[in-house]
């Protein structure tokens, strides 16, 4: 932060959003790099979508309270235009717009900013960085859901992220318990929202004045549970249609999960209520005791590309890359291999090139340092560097100081080249 002396203000960033350094990008990057990869083995190819689009558009299916969450512009013409506050609503758009249903199934990805606003709250975002898929126009459901679920857990164990787990729901499973109660639409747009606020003493009080016995069967399901034979039992109470058909696709996709190893992965939880309306069967969230929020989420929305002219069933789900990179802590991804070359000597400005384009045929990093640095190894530690190379007058022999190796020595540049490509070949 700084002072314009000028204006006499501080010069700083609208809230919620920041600056991000080189160290952090490259990380931030590498973490991509494992996503994108996943992506692709599937057959899912990247779409960009612009980040402003009409307000009317972005608002079908971004919930009842959409006006609080988007940052809102008017353009050049008067029209009203907002930031994307997802990326699923804009690719929904795409499709409605310009895939056929001869094209069907697309399989799209994206790596993308959305932006939500609120209050000016310190430590809250309005910029996230997303990694996502949308499955779009696949006619079975359950394995289409099963596709997205293993993609995800094949991204997050590719990230060696260990106390993961992911909470499925179902949007008709809330549904289903509300009309088990006889609640009319106020009521249950109550119910939904102190479940999405985890206000489940207030939602007792409420719902045990209309039934007392079913109450307690309903708080026990909204509990996460990693067994979900122990849910089979309470779910045999209730013979609401709408409870059993959507508790028996879960049970469906648990049991197929299982079957590729990944049924530790996996937890109930019908407290999931998402902040979109657009849902409409499957939802989950991954979570991590390393962070608070939720890394990810998704679920299907059967409905929202209706909206914009084609009518097919979708899934996908949303990686918060920054959560990622919070949650994987002190764990480092793979990071290029880095070299501080330097000659005081500005003389040898041309030879310091040459040596810094042969190192670079070896796929490295060769920063150049033309001037006399005081304190250069401690320069050259705190900025990460593998390997500091300081050339003499000369450009006949060199002092290397390995990081990695912690080592130091002086040798000819002809033996340090040779001895360099030797080991970037092993």
């Amino acid at each position: 932060m700084f002072t314009n002396k000028k204006k006499n203000q501080m010069i700083k960033l609208p809230y919620g959003l920041r600056d991000i350094f080189p160290f952090e990008s490259e990380e931030r990057n590498n973490i991509e790099n494992i996503i994108g990869q996943e992506f692709k083995k599937w057959g899912y190819g990247e779409v960009k979508t612009p980040v402003i689009e009409y307000t009317g558009n972005i608002s079908i299916g971004a919930g009842k309270n959409w006006k609080d969450r988007l940052i809102n512009f008017f353009d050049i013409d008067g029209s009203l235009v907002s930031l994307r506050s997802d990326m699923t609503i804009p690719i929904s758009r795409l499709t409605g717009m310009r895939i056929k249903k001869s094209q069907l199934p697309v399989r799209f990805c994206y790596f993308a900013d959305s932006f939500r606003q609120s209050d000016a709250q310190k430590g809250i975002r309005r910029a996230y960085n997303q990694a996502g898929i949308e499955f779009i126009g696949s006619k079975n459901a359950v394995m289409s859901d099963i596709e997205i679920l293993i993609i995800l857990i094949n991204i997050l164990n590719g990230m060696n992220l260990q106390d993961y787990k992911i909470g499925i729901g179902h949007v008709k499973f809330i549904e289903g318990l509300c009309d088990w109660f006889n609640l009319n639409l106020k009521y249950k747009e109550f119910v939904k929202r102190k479940i999405a606020l985890k206000d489940f003493v207030e939602l007792e009080n409420f719902l045990g004045r209309k039934n007392k016995s079913g109450t307690e069967i309903f708080i026990k399901l909204l509990q996460p549970e990693g067994n979900i034979e122990k849910i089979s039992g309470l779910i045999s109470k209730i013979k609401e249609p709408e409870v059993i058909k959507s508790f028996s696709y879960l049970k469906e996709i648990y049991e197929i999960m299982e079957k590729f190893g990944f049924g530790d992965r996996l937890i109930t939880d019908f407290s999931i209520i998402r902040d979109f309306n657009y849902y409409t069967g499957l939802l989950f969230e991954v979570y991590c005791s390393k962070v608070t929020d939720i890394l990810g989420s998704g679920g299907r929305y059967d409905g929202l590309i209706k909206k914009f002219g084609l009518d097919v069933p979708a899934t996908g789900f949303a990686l918060d890359v920054d959560l990622i990179h919070k949650a994987m802590g002190e764990q480092r991804l793979k990071r290029s291999y880095k070299i501080l070359l330097n000659c005081s000597d500005n003389k040898y400005g041309v030879e310091l090139i040459k040596l810094a384009q042969e190192l670079r045929r070896s796929n490295t990093i060769v920063e150049l340092s033309f001037e006399k640095v005081t304190g250069i190894e401690d320069f050259a530690a705190e900025k990460n560097y593998n390997l500091l190379v300081v050339v003499e007058p000369e450009i006949k022999k060199v002092t290397i100081k390995d990081f990695d190796k912690n080592t130091k020595k002086v040798e000819k540049i002809s033996k340090f080249l040779e001895e360099f490509k030797n080991e970037k070949r092993n």
